[in-house]
């Protein structure tokens, strides 16, 4: 074993430009390969289907943003009216993207009465806001803005102090809650409000009701409704082609290294196959020539994994700190369990390229025998 390490590195060190430049171009695979996987990760995280409620939202018609809605406070009453034993309450929301100490926020405002019972919210730390200046963060938000309870954030011009922390059900990594007074305040009426939400009766059929709204020429065309959780999860859903075609990759790369060191050892094998009917002529036999060769396989792919992992996560970090958090470079992370499943992966597929390149051995070894 000794033996074989020593001959390993004095090969490599021979070498040292090729095993450098083979290392360089096994770790742009490997930078691949973890991108994807944590692509393809971060892709499953955010493709979780929301909580399944029984309500509904009304949005301006064609509206992809829910920021570029616009309602009154008439056609929440006219909902109602369409469908009194079915929708039990109707209040409405505000919402806004904003930049808040540099991150890409989601605002709303909404009573502080459907904060706290109607929308999927839960309270983790502190307390509702109970008056003016004040306001409630997701976790993520406050994971990423470092803020605590009592933190002071400028809002729009104001300073507003954070009282309590919130879980929100829905996949937005980054969101800050109000009261609906106090974003009224803040933004002003002349827009309306963005959302209304629709709270049904727990005997209701969400389809129904959301059917007969839109049948109505008071609600359609002008409006849309959508089911809750259909509409917030509209945006995973499309992630779905991405996902499959980032898995395809993460297998394609693993490809590309088992390539990349078949031709490694195969050039090597060609340049060399003088020195490797010495090292049999002098008594290597062929089962230690190919293990020579799969240590040599194996240091040079352990090192450009952790140059590539190395490269990966400060990547990735880089992203998580400056990406908006609602975007999907939020959810992007290098975990252990992938760091070293790709690790073993890019190893194994590094001793089939060295197998599948070293099978020129045995015709050296019968030829040598022949002789």
């Amino acid at each position: 074993m000794l033996a074989l390490g020593y001959f390993t590195f004095r090969d490599l060190l021979h070498d040292r430009w090729r095993s450098l430049l083979t290392i360089g171009c096994l770790a742009v695979v490997v930078v691949g390969y973890l991108l994807l996987t944590s692509l393809a990760q971060a892709l499953v995280i955010l493709s979780k289907q929301a909580q399944v409620t029984n309500n509904l939202l009304l949005l301006s018609a064609d509206t992809i943003d829910p920021q570029d809605s616009a309602i009154n406070e008439d056609v929440l009453q006219t909902a109602m009216e369409i469908a009194p034993n079915e929708i039990q309450l109707a209040f409405p929301i505000l919402f806004r993207h904003l930049t808040i100490d540099g991150y890409i926020m989601q605002v709303r405002a909404a009573a502080l009465e459907e904060m706290s019972t109607s929308l999927a919210i839960s309270l983790v730390q502190g307390e509702w806001p109970n008056g003016s200046g004040q306001i409630v963060v997701s976790e993520g938000a406050a994971e990423l803005a470092s803020w605590k309870i009592g933190s002071t954030v400028n809002i729009y011009g104001t300073d507003f102090q954070v009282a309590g922390l919130v879980r929100f059900e829905e996949n937005a990594f980054g969101s800050v809650w109000m009261t609906f007074s106090e974003g009224q305040r803040l933004f002003g009426t002349s827009r309306g409000f963005q959302v209304g939400y629709l709270s049904l009766v727990p005997s209701a059929d969400p389809e129904s009701v959301r059917s007969k709204l839109l049948s109505d020429p008071r609600i359609s065309p002008a409006y849309s409704v959508y089911l809750e959780h259909a509409y917030t999860n509209s945006y995973n859903q499309s992630n779905s082609n991405l996902l499959i075609l980032s898995s395809l990759m993460v297998l394609v790369s693993l490809l590309v290294v088992s390539f990349g060191i078949y031709n490694a050892t195969n050039l090597s094998l060609t340049e060399r196959s003088l020195e490797m009917g010495q090292l049999q002529v002098i008594g290597f036999s062929l089962q230690k020539l190919r293990y020579l060769l799969m240590a040599r396989a194996l240091v040079l792919t352990f090192l450009a994994y952790t140059l590539g992992w190395l490269v990966s996560l400060i990547f990735i970090n880089q992203q998580r700190l400056n990406a908006s958090i609602d975007l999907i470079f939020r959810a992007l992370r290098l975990t252990p369990s992938s760091s070293l499943l790709g690790l073993v992966v890019a190893l194994v597929f590094a001793l089939f390229g060295v197998w599948f390149a070293s099978r020129r051995l045995t015709a050296l070894d019968l030829l040598i025998r022949s002789d």
